[in-house]
């Protein structure tokens, strides 16, 4: 799992203009627009601390057994099952 997967490359803006290139966190759903739109990084410390989606899915400490054993049973191909 990358350390910017938990973000989704979106476009802000409305429908006559190009739009503004940001990242947007799965979990929290707080938004990034790196100067350098889709070639930068998002920002992770925009999140807040209850953040679900959250780069602290990293840190085991604070997801539960219960928590990962249903994202086992729904996703059991994907990154960071099994866990």
């Amino acid at each position: 799992m990358g350390k910017f997967d938990r973000f989704w490359p979106m476009k802000e803006g409305g429908p006559y203009d190009s739009g503004t290139e940001v990242f947007k966190c799965t979990g929290c759903g707080a938004v990034t627009a790196p100067a350098d739109g889709f070639n930068g990084e998002p920002n992770p410390h925009i999140c807040t601390d209850k953040c679900r989606g959250s780069h602290a899915e990293s840190n085991s400490a604070k997801i539960s057994r219960r928590y990962r054993d249903n994202f086992e049973q729904i996703f059991p191909n994907s990154p960071g099952a099994g866990l």
